[in-house]
């Protein structure tokens, strides 16, 4: 059976509880199971994290000493394991220079292209200055291939007098300017001195101030020094300490621009960006590649030309190229042409043809990043390898998984094991096999409960994932609150938004609203705006996406639950990001002990130098190892064994626990153990609330999910809903991404609570059932990119259900207790599988015809 099966023995990573089974090879396996249940840490942190170590130890005995058995997945044995390949939504590449085009390869085959074949019409020698032209040439990121001026970045942040002076009607420190309402740099208390030393009175609204005084505060006063002095309050005394200094003014653009570039942190950055605007290069025009990149043509295009436009349209330039090569030509082209052309087509069939190839990793949404990844591990025609997609369906519009099935199907056709670690019930029904993980969550999981096809889990009585596949379990539900006539709306007017563009969209106000439409329709780029334009409103200052934001009386703040992660260190974990572990250690500092030996809180701290923390790992737990030519390794620290503390601080105990032993409670233990101080207790409360109870309180933000980092910024926004004085505005990108359906009413539970508290909750979310379940819809497309963008459909959903789009056709079936895809082994690049009515929507979403009797090819439109 080794050469059929993989088989594990005594698997217990994680929370897995010795579990040992046999999984067939050359087949699509499902593992599934509710968040939490173990089915990652057997797919990925076990099979994958084992089958990466091996392949390392076959490289150098240098790496083989890096690797200890606390290194490894906790398993006796592995048999039947080869190679594999993983795509993990846990690590997503964020890197500001990674783009689709660097994930996916494709820019080292378009590299290739443009160096190695003559340019059409023109000698590629000659434009690169008769040298021999390399793909260095077109790397932005190369001394050779990025713009002189700007060094390949395309321009710089600069700040803007319209965004510094937001209101030139009222006087500079009573609203003219964000930038001077509160004390942003030191530069402020040189402003009055300044003003007394023109004879100018600030009281005045600043559009009539003199223009000379009005240019230095902009601009600096040059040579020419202004003395101010300011008093200081001596934080522990009563007396002052007076300052004084002599010195000129930067004014205020240049001080902008300095605090941005000087900011250590990209929340520092974020608070200054409101003040700035990004300027093309003048000599790149944007671009930040040089005169031979800019130069060259192939195809009828240059490079930074052809990485601006859509994947759709690469595939059709990639067509053209191929027709136009000659003899000499086609023994380089064809086959880069031909590898290329698999890559743009798998990513077309992933959903994201409506990308442009220059798009950045960090515009990316959390769904649309991971599919960017999938395409690259995808594009391989390799055999015999056993690909891990962990969630491959996140993020993607009903009518799309079809596609992902068939992508799946063909890599086990050409002789490939793939394992899916799955939640969608319509994917999981298509398997071959599945490996159903529970019966819950945390240390209520681990354990297999079904392995075997997808019949028999249906069948399970205590299978959640079962009930899901028969048809058995409740639909995500809630009691809808109806748009009456005294509803208040909040109103986005002038919008220009990426692809989004609408003279105004309204969002009903204590409500909940959903967006919809199918992937790259331009939901994400409406969220942001929501919140960007309302987040400028509420500050007095203006956003480049929204010309006026109306109807926010009464709101007094914005919260964004997006699934960017938590922090990029180990030492980012759930009880830091909720401030539970603020909580934790002072209770530890409260101890007797800690008393006796004079500890404060700040003594408990991972994160503080000179505590309890141990220095060998830094508080870390763990050690970077530079593996030289090979990714770095994280490894458990030898010093403290991964506890990230010294002795003396887990020697002491609170409840009979240490520090370390909080850390490893997961959040349900904890919500039972700490019942006070209420705080605490409320915001372990709200952890389980949105479905994280099975999270351990220490567990590595690295580790997270980006849908549990999302869930964990729900449950922040929930705590500050609950007790902030003014009615929030909370919008979250695809909330329940990544859950099981048994705990998505968790989640739509939570919503409802933002809710009572006097909130106004707006989503973007392909999951139909949820979206069924909002009091307003806005469907956006009809379809994406250049294509998408309008506001097609708005209102309840059974308003919206009647409309005539793709996500209307799923409405419709939802609401007729129909499944979402036809039953079938799976859907061919004719969508067979997909229902008829959705083929027609689709059909008018790609510019044909739909077939439908009577059709005229334009009737959704």
């Amino acid at each position: 059976m080794a050469n059929e099966t993989i088989d594990v023995v005594g698997a217990r990573t994680n929370n897995l509880r010795n579990v040992s089974l046999s999984i067939p090879k050359g087949r699509l396996v499902a593992f599934t199971g509710v968040s939490g249940s173990g089915k990652t840490s057997l797919a990925v942190d076990t099979l994958h994290s084992e089958a990466q170590l091996r392949y390392l130890e076959g490289l150098s005995p240098f790496v083989r000493q890096y690797i200890t058995q606390r290194n490894r997945p906790r398993v006796d044995r592995i048999l039947g394991l080869g190679a594999t390949l993983a795509v993990d939504q846990r690590r997503l590449n964020r890197n500001p220079r990674s783009t689709v085009a660097t994930i996916t390869g494709i820019d080292g085959h378009l590299g290739l292209l443009y160096s190695r074949l003559p340019a059409l019409g023109a000698d590629p020698a000659a434009e690169g200055g008769g040298g021999p032209l390399t793909t260095a040439h077109f790397d932005r990121d190369s001394p050779e291939g990025g713009c002189a001026d700007c060094h390949g970045v395309g321009g710089r942040w600069q700040a803007q007098e319209d965004l510094v002076i937001t209101h030139p009607d009222l006087p500079l420190f009573e609203g003219a300017s964000p930038w001077f309402a509160k004390w942003r740099s030191g530069e402020h208390v040189f402003v009055p001195a300044l003003a007394e030393k023109r004879g100018v009175d600030l009281g005045l609204p600043w559009r009539s101030l003199p223009e000379e005084f009005r240019h230095s505060v902009l601009h600096g006063t040059g040579d020419e020094s202004i003395e101010a002095t300011v008093d200081i309050p001596n934080r522990n005394e009563r007396a002052r300490m007076t300052y004084t200094s002599s010195q000129p003014l930067r004014g205020a653009l240049a001080e902008v621009e300095r605090v941005f570039v000087n900011a250590r942190t990209a929340g520092a950055k974020q608070r200054y960006l409101p003040y700035l605007r990004k300027q093309r290069c003048a000599s790149c025009g944007g671009s930040g590649y040089d005169r031979v990149a800019r130069s060259v043509r192939l195809g009828g295009l240059s490079y930074p030309d052809l990485i601006q436009v859509e994947v759709r349209e690469v595939r059709d330039w990639a067509r053209r190229v191929a027709d136009q090569l000659d003899a000499g030509q086609r023994e380089v082209g064809e086959p880069l042409l031909q590898d290329l052309g698999r890559r743009l087509g798998i990513l077309d069939r992933l959903g994201l043809a409506h990308l442009q190839l220059s798009r950045s990793a960090t515009t990316l949404s959390g769904g649309e990043a991971q599919r960017t990844r999938l395409a690259a591990q995808l594009s391989t025609e390799l055999s015999g390898i056993t690909f891990v997609l962990d969630e491959p369906g996140t993020g993607l519009h009903p009518a799309d998984k079809a596609h992902l099935l068939d992508i799946a199907l063909e890599l086990r056709e050409a002789g490939n094991t793939v394992l899916l670690v799955e939640h969608d019930p319509e994917l999981i029904a298509r398997a071959d096999w599945v490996v159903d993980m529970g019966p819950g969550a945390g240390r209520l999981g681990g354990e297999v409960l079904v392995s075997g096809p997808p019949a028999e889990v249906a069948a399970h009585p205590g299978s959640l994932t079962g009930r899901q596949l028969s048809g058995r379990a409740p639909r995500p539900g809630r009691n809808r609150r109806p748009i009456r006539d005294d509803t208040g709306w909040v109103e986005l007017r002038g919008l220009r938004a990426h692809n989004v563009t609408a003279e105004l969209v309204r969002f009903p106000v204590g409500r909940l609203t959903c967006l919809t439409g199918v992937s790259g329709s331009g939901k994400s780029s409406l969220l942001g705006a929501l919140a960007a334009g309302a987040e400028a409103a509420l500050n007095g200052t203006a956003t480049d996406g929204v010309r006026e934001v109306t109807g926010l009386e009464g709101f007094g703040w914005v919260a964004v639950v997006d699934q960017e992660p938590l922090g990029r260190t180990p030492r980012s974990n759930p009880a830091t990001y909720s401030k539970a572990f603020d909580i934790l250690r002072r209770l530890f500092a409260g101890t007797e002990t800690a008393r006796e030996r004079g500890l404060d809180a700040s003594w408990f701290s991972f994160n503080t130098a000179g505590g309890g923390r141990c220095e060998t790992c830094a508080g870390y737990g763990r050690t970077l190892v530079d593996m030289h030519f090979l990714p770095d390794v994280w490894v458990v620290c030898d010093a403290c064994e991964g506890r990230r503390y010294r002795p003396e601080a887990l020697d002491i105990t609170y409840r009979g626990l240490a520090v370390d032993q909080v850390l490893e409670l997961t959040v349900d233990e904890a919500v039972e153990r700490f019942t006070e101080p209420p705080q605490l207790a409320e915001t372990l409360g709200a952890l389980r609330q949105v479905g994280l109870g099975y999270l351990q309180l220490g567990q590595s933000a690295t580790e997270l999910s980006g849908g549990e980092a999302q869930r964990l910024k729900l449950a922040s926004a929930l705590r500050r809903g609950a007790t902030s004085r003014g009615a929030g505005l909370v919008v979250l990108d695809e909330p329940v991404s990544g859950l099981h359906p048994s705990d998505v009413q968790r989640v739509v539970d939570a919503l409802d609570a933002l809710l009572d508290s006097g909130n106004t909750v707006v989503i973007a979310e392909h999951d139909i059932p949820v979206a069924a379940s909002a009091d307003w819809l806005i469907d956006l497309g009809p379809g994406a990119g250049p294509a998408g963008g309008s506001l097609i459909a708005a209102g309840p959903p059974a308003t919206v259900a009647k409309a005539d789009t793709p996500t209307a056709a799923f409405l419709r079936r939802h609401a007729a207790g129909l499944p979402l895809l036809e039953p079938g082994e799976a859907a061919s690049p004719g969508r067979r599988g997909v229902p008829r009515e959705i083929r027609a929507a689709y059909a008018h979403r790609e510019g044909a015809g739909c077939g439908l009797p009577g059709c005229d090819g334009r009737h959704v439109s």
